[in-house]
């Protein structure tokens, strides 16, 4: 275990199972006033630990974890806040017995989801984003699908949130402005 890891207290949250003896774990930290502690990723083989990986973002307590096994690579995504509003999603491949960080994605909103949404074999995210008019607290909130392709995150496109609930299926609507 990483020192840090030690440091922040950190317990095994969830853990996911990739087949071929492969699992990958997520650890966060026990307090949720550590504002120094990341997310942390430990890969085993048949149940011996042969990688840890300290996320480089993420608050590190309300960090979770989803993972597809496919024909093509098992890959997991880590969603965690990111500060008081933001979330962060961050892709991970199991690639010859390794994972692989390829793709980040950030949005300016709580509560991200990670979902396949165009059944690629892929994890893609839902995320929020506010279009702060006239500020924040008084924005409209909207969905934003992030398409996984080529080893990064796309923004595909946004709706308003409206009580609608969560897509099913990637976006092609516009955004609102960054801020």
């Amino acid at each position: 275990m990483p020192a840090a890891c030690h440091s922040w207290n950190c317990h095994a949250r969830q853990t996911r199972q990739l087949g071929n003896g492969d699992a990958v774990t997520l650890w966060v930290s026990a307090s949720q006033q550590n504002f120094r502690s990341r997310p942390v990723l430990s890969l085993t083989d048949n149940g011996v630990a042969v990688q840890w990986w300290v996320l480089p973002k993420g608050d590190g307590w309300n960090g979770s974890l989803t993972c597809l096994t496919t024909t093509q690579e098992s890959n997991c995504v880590v969603l965690d806040s990111f500060g008081m509003h933001a979330s962060v999603a961050e892709m991970v491949l199991l690639r010859d017995g390794r994972l692989v960080h390829t793709a980040e994605a950030v949005s300016d909103a709580p509560g991200m989801t990670a979902v396949d949404l165009d059944r690629d074999g892929y994890l893609d995210v839902i995320g929020t984003v506010n279009d702060y008019t006239p500020n924040f607290a008084q924005g409209h909130n909207y969905w934003q699908t992030l398409q996984y392709s080529a080893g990064r995150f796309k923004v595909t496109g946004c709706a308003l949130q409206q009580g609608r609930p969560a897509p099913t299926q990637l976006l092609n609507g516009t955004c609102p402005p960054a801020p």
